[in-house]
């Protein structure tokens, strides 16, 4: 009986192959485009999941909840796990962790000069020993028993590769982290899996953190906080979340009283860190918008088979007569067809499987951040498609086989079904409706995201960002300032160049956040919000373009002495007049009194997600990691080359990095920036396949109005009249799925628009782009074959019927 079926449904594809092509095709696109975004939401989803306790593992966070700095980060204090500790003994395993960003390792090698390995992918680690215990390694050699002592490290099995040559023998060699501090291998780790938020090649013992930042007691006070220190726990029967959260207002009333009534510590479970956008992750809402997505295409490459089964069914009426009147029941035509449908899924799973191959390969090449994924054909994998597959038969084969199978065979032989009782019109055009109504809501975000993408990208940010590149300095507890007064004379004597700074972080908007509490004047207490401190010296300003709107600029200094403010931190400080300022003293811990000299024009230190915060600069060259260069040549690479050659004689441990200032800016919206790229493809395909279902309609519609049109063009119909008879009613529903697509999109972009405290206007203007290149579009796809039949000889087409 199967094999009965499908040799029908062979038959039926090759009888008529234009259907089966436009079927087969936008079956495999739709199912394609699901398997992609399965993967990417299940790759997120399944991160760190292999850790044996994963649900057992919390990570500490600091939360804000005054009016100045409301939200969450993944930092706490330095001294953190040593409080907890102190307080609560019953946690089961408590690890501190600080990331080491683009961290520099030296090999030293007989003979030959040191092997220098900079990695700028992935950040390093200094760990507690603890931290394995909570988290599972698989060790290749060595392990974490001694990375209790300084001066010690353990490696992935890659970066050992890269160190050595080699990944086995290596235990007891040295190294230098940051090309100062000894270091003994004391164990090598498998390599990570890809989907994993720790993957951190080069983990160095926490003891060893000292040298490298500098003398950090771990009583410093709880009001210093880095967003790259980490404490996570094990928590069990005996000390729990729970416990934890119940107890968490004495302890900040103990080691944090100033700040008791706007910061704590909430004990976040780890396995939800990944999914919460607020503390840095992918977020929730971008997956379950992928997946809407994916059913989105699911559904319109479906409604395709559905109108194009239900407009062939008067073709197929007589077969099913035919098969009544010999005995063939109802229940066996309906299973025909469904074995009809499933023969044509499958062979559109098996083109899907392969556009998926080729998918994941594009994927790789253009995708990055939270889009990027691996995937692999796992059991669960495998059930979830035979899910897809039997879904989209279900879907696309149902309605179709009942309406077929559910023919009278007096009124089909008698030659009385009409189209309407053979598939409904109605519901036709309910489904072309739906199908367009999908593809414009996506048309609608893909013009939404680029508008907003090039808004930002050439947004006046209140500085200048053409021409500069930074070059980072090794990181060192305390600069050499020989070395960068060496660096500076060598690099401003080129010709090429035009303004040369050192600062802290780089420009503006680097992500690099630094904030601190300070008090004003005579003021008894500190100031409710935590400004953002940037170090800077005193050529920064006019090298940035920053405009100064009162008072004058820093003077040269090696320490902090003066201070320019913002006109936000100004008004906050309760100045509406910015002269009123200057003058004034700000007071922060372990600096000198910070005299105000003058008032920066705002601009947007952070990306335009935020809006602009209070901040001050002030000079502090002990503690500068940036080399700020404004150049005056176009020739870039020959300026780079001698760039890099004075950067290698000064510093000749380190690693040139160049980076260019405007290209730092695109990276900060980087995710937008992949997001656009996929909702160009996605609103593409959703397009393609609508059109797609809509020249199979058309095919079906000129075959059935032949004669009609043969009898119009004898009357003196024109080619206009005849192209508008076949138009008019697709642009009418087209315009009805706007209508419903319109209020949707609007609701949806809006809130992505939410994300951006500086946004473009969702204007008519944007609905009207989507709208005319659907109907644009639409009519092309028409006129191909309404063409074809208004030249058509009407001789030939009245003798043909």
């Amino acid at each position: 009986m199967l094999q009965n079926y499908f040799t029908i449904a062979w038959r039926q594809l090759l009888k008529n192959r234009a259907y089966a092509l436009i079927n087969v095709t936008g079956l495999a696109l739709g199912m394609s485009c699901a398997l992609l975004i399965f993967a990417l939401v299940r790759y997120h989803y399944q991160t760190d999941r292999h850790h044996h306790h994963y649900d057992r593992i919390y990570q500490f966070t600091t939360r804000f909840t005054s009016s100045g700095d409301n939200g969450s980060i993944r930092g706490v204090p330095y001294p953190f796990g040593k409080a907890v500790r102190t307080d609560h003994p019953g946690i089961e395993q408590l690890a501190m962790l600080e990331e080491w960003y683009s961290p520099l390792i030296v090999v030293p090698v007989a003979g030959r000069p040191d092997k220098k390995i900079k990695e700028k992918r992935y950040a390093g680690a200094f760990v507690e020993p603890a931290f394995f215990r909570i988290f599972d390694y698989t060790w290749l050699a060595g392990g974490p028993d001694d990375l209790g002592q300084p001066g010690t490290v353990v490696l992935s099995e890659n970066m050992a590769r890269r160190c050595f040559g080699r990944a086995t023998n290596v235990v007891g060699r040295t190294l230098r982290l940051d090309a100062r501090i000894p270091a003994r291998v004391v164990g090598v780790f498998a390599d990570y899996r890809d989907n994993t938020d720790l993957a951190y090649p080069v983990m160095a013992s926490w003891a060893s953190l000292k040298e490298q930042r500098g003398n950090r007691p771990e009583n410093e006070p709880f009001d210093n906080l880095n967003g790259s220190t980490h404490c996570y726990a094990l928590f069990n029967s005996q000390f729990s979340a729970a416990d934890w959260n119940r107890e968490l207002p004495t302890f900040v009333k103990k080691y944090n009283p100033k700040n008791a009534k706007e910061t704590d510590y909430p004990a976040v479970l780890f396995s939800t860190m990944h999914l919460s956008s607020e503390l840095g992750g992918v977020g929730r809402e971008l997956l379950v918008a992928l997946i809407a997505i994916g059913l989105l295409l699911i559904g319109t490459a479906s409604i395709n088979f559905v109108n194009l089964a239900t407009a062939q069914a008067l073709n197929r009426a007589r077969e099913v007569g035919v098969r009544k009147v010999l005995g063939s029941t109802t229940t066996q035509l309906f299973w025909q067809f469904i074995g009809e449908t499933t023969f044509i899924v499958l062979v559109a799973t098996a083109l899907a499987i392969g556009l998926f191959h080729y998918g994941q390969l594009l994927a790789h090449e253009y995708l990055s951040g939270p889009f990027r994924f691996t995937f692999y054909f796992t059991p669960s994998v495998l059930g979830w498609l035979l899910l897809l597959v039997s879904s989209v038969i279900g879907l696309a084969g149902l309605y179709p086989a009942l309406v077929l199978a559910g023919f009278r065979p007096a009124v089909v032989l008698a030659g009385r079904l009409t189209t309407r009782q053979a598939g409904g019109i109605s519901l036709r055009r309910g489904l072309v409706v739906a199908q367009f109504a999908i593809a414009q809501l996506l048309i609608i975000g893909l013009v939404v995201v680029a508008r907003q993408l090039h808004y930002v990208q050439t947004k006046d940010v209140g500085f200048r960002k053409d021409a500069i590149l930074t070059v980072h300095l090794p990181d060192s507890p305390s600069q050499d300032r020989t070395k960068m007064s060496t660096f500076h004379h060598l690099v401003a004597a080129l010709p090429e160049v035009a303004k040369f700074s050192y600062s802290m972080a780089g420009p503006p908007q680097s992500n690099w956040t630094s904030q601190t509490r300070v008090r004003f004047e005579n003021r008894t207490e500190e100031e409710p919000y935590s400004p953002q401190q940037v170090w800077a010296d005193a050529d920064y300003v006019d090298l940035y373009g920053l405009k100064l709107v009162a008072g004058r600029n820093l003077q040269p200094s090696d320490t902090a002495r003066e201070a320019l403010v913002n006109e936000t931190f100004a008004r906050q400080l309760g100045f509406d007049r910015p002269a009123s300022v200057v003058g004034k003293v700000l007071y922060k811990g372990g600096f000198a009194p910070l005299k105000i000299v003058g008032v920066l024009k705002d601009y947007n230190q952070q990306d335009l997600k935020r809006s602009i915060i209070p901040l001050f600069l002030t000079t502090f060259a002990y503690g500068y990691y940036s080399a700020n260069i404004q150049l005056q040549s176009s020739n870039y690479h020959r300026t780079l080359s001698q760039l890099e050659k004075i950067y290698n004689q000064v510093y000749t441990s380190s690693v040139f990095e160049p980076e260019f200032v405007d290209q730092q800016l695109e990276n900060a919206y980087r995710q937008e920036q992949t997001m656009g790229k996929l909702v160009n493809f996605f609103a593409g395909v959703a397009l393609l396949i609508g059109c797609m279902g809509l020249y199979g309609l058309i095919l079906f519609m000129v075959a059935q109005k032949t004669k009609e049109v043969g009898i119009r063009k004898v009357l003196g119909a024109s080619i206009g009249s005849i192209l508008w008879l076949f138009s008019r009613e697709f642009v009418r529903l087209i315009s009805f799925a706007f209508v419903l697509a319109a209020p949707v999109a609007w609701w949806v972009m809006d809130s992505w628009l939410g994300n951006f405290q500086y946004r473009i206007h969702l204007g008519s203007g944007i609905f009207l782009v989507a709208l005319l290149t659907t109907v644009l579009v639409a009519l092309l796809t028409i006129s191909v074959q309404s063409v074809r039949a208004a030249l058509r000889n009407p001789v030939k087409s009245l003798r043909s019927e």
